[in-house]
C-alpha cells in the first residue's frame, strides 16, 4: 500500500464485475485509530495495513472512490 498515491487506480474484480477506484488519500494512523472504518456516504474502499513494513506500529489507511463499474 505505501507503494500506491494519489490519483492511482486500484481495479476490484469480481466473477459478474471488475469495479475502478482512484487513491484520494493515504494517512499514517495510530492502531487505535478505528473512525478509519467508519461509513461513507459514497460509494468508496479503504485498504488498511500495518506500517511501516517489519515495524508494525502504525497502520497505513488508503481511501479511494469508486469511478467505475463494467460487467
Amino acid at each position: 500500500l505505501d507503494q500506491l498515491s494519489p490519483g492511482d487506480e486500484i481495479m476490484v474484480s469480481t466473477e459478474l464485475r471488475e469495479y475502478t477506484y482512484v487513491v484520494r488519500e493515504i494517512q499514517i494512523v495510530e492502531p487505535t485509530d478505528v473512525w478509519v472504518l467508519e461509513p461513507t456516504e459514497f460509494a468508496s474502499a479503504t485498504l488498511i495495513s500495518c506500517y511501516p513494513y517489519r515495524v508494525n506500529t502504525q497502520r497505513i489507511v488508503v481511501f479511494a472512490d469508486l469511478v467505475d463499474t463494467q460487467g
